[in-house]
């Protein structure tokens, strides 16, 4: 099996427990598509590329899915966030849309590590996440406050929305997906 294929197994198992778990049917509708799209999308090949920021994947370990990420992550291809210039040493992600061709979303894996932030942002796209691992302090879904989120949970923000999450003790692991207008 390739890496392409191990991945495209996690990622549609991730999109599968987002459906199960959300009580939203716009998180629904957002994992579905990315279901439907990374079932047959075509790779990219890549090369894989660890960023600073994942020298704690031995901490990532509180669900079974968390564990099967921390095999994979370091085959994946990390990059640091345009968002903030620290070369990932804190933060990093994995745009999937340079592993598959994903027309229409954008999705990938963002790894912020203990004690980080990622910072407070918008965008036109509406957007999903599955938290993987890791529990966090989310600012989502238009609220102006912090809330604790534990893994395996789904989160929605409307098209522009400002978000953030601060995460806790661990690092923090979540797959995002963002389509619609402005994507």
């Amino acid at each position: 099996m390739t890496v392409h294929d191990k991945l495209r197994r996690w990622l549609i198992d991730a999109a599968d427990a987002a459906i199960e778990l959300t009580n939203r049917n716009e998180i629904a509708e957002g994992a579905q598509i990315f279901r439907t799209a990374i079932e047959t999308a075509a790779t990219i090949p890549y090369e894989p590329q660890i960023l600073p920021a994942l020298g704690n994947l031995d901490r990532v370990v509180d669900t079974a899915r968390a564990r099967e990420f921390a095999e994979l992550a370091p085959s994946m291809r990390w990059v640091q966030s345009h968002r903030w210039n620290d070369e990932g040493a804190q933060r990093a992600l994995c745009v999937l849309s340079k592993a598959f061709e994903l027309p229409n979303l954008e999705a990938g894996v963002m790894y912020v590590d203990q004690g980080c932030t990622y910072p407070l942002h918008n965008h036109p796209p509406q957007e999903m996440y599955l938290t993987i691992s890791g529990s966090a302090r989310w600012r989502y879904g238009g609220a102006e406050t912090l809330t604790e989120v534990e893994p395996e949970t789904t989160l929605y923000n409307h098209p522009s929305d400002f978000h953030t999450v601060e995460a806790g003790e661990t690092p923090l692991v979540a797959m995002y997906v963002l389509w619609g207008e402005g994507l």
